[in-house]
């Protein structure tokens, strides 16, 4: 894939500085558009090469940030949506990066909405917010998330907490929020090594942009986690230290050994051997009880050799009631969705077909509410 063909972008003052961090420290060249309402968030960014910055919505908020309300967010989008679409193009995969705590992020099911239109697949990773931030801004990404799942083709949900450690609650917030940021930008940007410079065993990006549109349902979930390692018996340090990383545990359950689908890389340098690759692969299929596709690709550079990297997309199904998994069962998954179905009353926020307009549609465990209950359950009515 021909790197103009890949786009990260990012929504929100949050998501920049992650982005930032991606673009600065890519091995490989990146194309990013970086968008926020708040003007003074994008003056600060340090100018990198391929990056691009926008501010959108200064008709409605002056330039300035959304106070946190998403409403605000999906309007700013709408009011300029032509101008951010010409901004974007027309990738054939668009990484779309965003913290769900904020009101920018609330731009984001529309944009994603926008982009699938274009016929450009997605791949959302939505950041939730710390435990610390209070009970506010969970709820907020609570409501939002649902939302960006049904209009992006992936969607991994990202916990801050996840990405910060054990000692999380122990550290400053600004510390922590650095050594979240630094972890997910150090895994963006193998992934897009990854993609954009594939090694011996070729990582088909056409063949990762089938498995995101084949078919399924929109907003397939998915976990993401990276390790690198290095020293004697690396690919099995790196396999030890996947199976017990916090991202792959989702309301208890784990979320790696329940994947249906893998996508897997391996980054090495030129002393890469096919015994690290075969090792790799084959503890990571004798940990996934319900494995049945798995893509495979490879990147050497010369600068990696000593290290040995590990990229995992892990995808499977959304969890109906995580408590009910009795142990050492895996999780009931919730029926699918057809691709490009969207459920009565679930559009962004402010353009909801409802009552009401800038209100969220009511949800429980991930189901709309406001929609009628024999559409949820797939019920069909005799007419």
């Amino acid at each position: 894939m021909e790197t103009e063909d890949l786009l990260l972008i990012s929504l929100g003052g949050a998501a920049a500085s992650i982005a930032r961090r991606v673009a600065e420290r890519a091995e490989a060249p990146l194309r990013a558009l970086i968008l926020d309402t708040d003007d003074a968030t994008l003056q600060a960014i340090t100018p990198v090469v391929g990056v691009a910055t926008s501010v959108f919505g200064a008709k409605r908020l002056s330039g300035r940030g959304t106070g946190g309300a998403h409403s605000l967010g999906a309007g700013a989008f709408r009011d300029d949506a032509g101008q951010i679409l010409a901004q974007v193009g027309s990738p054939r995969l668009a990484v779309l990066l965003t913290c769900c705590g904020g009101g920018t992020a609330g731009a984001a099911p529309a944009l994603l909405e926008a982009l699938r239109a274009k016929g450009v697949a997605t791949l959302a990773f939505a950041v939730a917010p710390f435990a610390f931030e209070g009970d506010d801004r969970k709820r907020a990404a609570n409501v939002l998330l649902p939302l960006i799942e049904t209009h992006a083709d992936a969607l991994a949900r990202v916990p801050l907490d996840a990405l910060v450690g054990a000692d999380a609650d122990a550290l400053p917030a600004a510390q922590a929020f650095s050594r979240a940021a630094d972890r997910l930008a150090a895994g963006l940007g193998l992934l897009w090594t990854l993609v954009a410079h594939p090694g011996f065993l070729a990582f088909d990006a056409e063949r990762f942009r089938a498995f995101l549109t084949h078919g399924e349902a929109g907003g397939l979930p998915f976990c993401f986690a990276d390790v690198t390692v290095s020293g004697e018996g690396r690919a099995e340090a790196a396999l030890a230290a996947l199976r017990e990383d916090p991202r792959f545990r989702v309301g208890g359950i784990d979320r790696l050994a329940n994947a249906a689908q893998l996508i897997v890389g391996v980054l090495a340098g030129p002393d890469l051997r096919l015994r690290e690759i075969g090792a790799v692969m084959e503890g990571l299929r004798a940990h996934c009880r319900s494995l049945k596709e798995t893509l495979l690709g490879t990147a050497d550079e010369e600068a990696r050799e000593g290290t040995l990297s590990v990229v995992v997309l892990a995808f499977g199904h959304p969890v109906a009631n995580a408590s009910e998994a009795q142990p050492g069962e895996a999780p009931r998954p919730l029926p699918r969705r057809p691709r490009g179905a969207k459920p009565a009353g679930t559009k962004v926020l402010g353009t909801a077909k409802n009552r009401f307009t800038d209100v969220a549609p009511t949800l429980y465990r991930g189901q709309n509410l406001d929609e009628p209950t024999y559409l949820r359950r797939g019920i069909r009515l005799a007419r």
